[in-house]
């Protein structure tokens, strides 16, 4: 909760610096909240890789636009 400036400059010096921890945990714990969403895909993202690799193990793997790709670089003179 945001303090007016006159509110705060009525308070004591000590009162000043709980209300200024007040606010920056609240702010905190709203930035937190904001990542939940994220951090939950994230999971679900690795689950679903963790599956696929899981499932070709010991097979080969698809042919992908990025496998193919890196197989193109990989082509050519060594460039050390």
């Amino acid at each position: 909760m945001a303090y007016r400036k006159r509110t705060l400059r009525k308070l004591t010096p000590e009162a000043r610096k709980l209300a200024k921890a007040i606010s920056q945990l609240e702010g905190i714990s709203r930035k937190l909240k904001n990542l939940v969403p994220i951090v939950e895909r994230l999971e679900v993202d690795l689950r679903a890789e963790l599956k696929r690799q899981a499932y070709y193990k010991g097979k080969p793997q698809p042919k992908t636009s990025e496998t193919s790709e890196l197989e193109q670089s990989n082509i050519g003179d060594p460039q050390c």
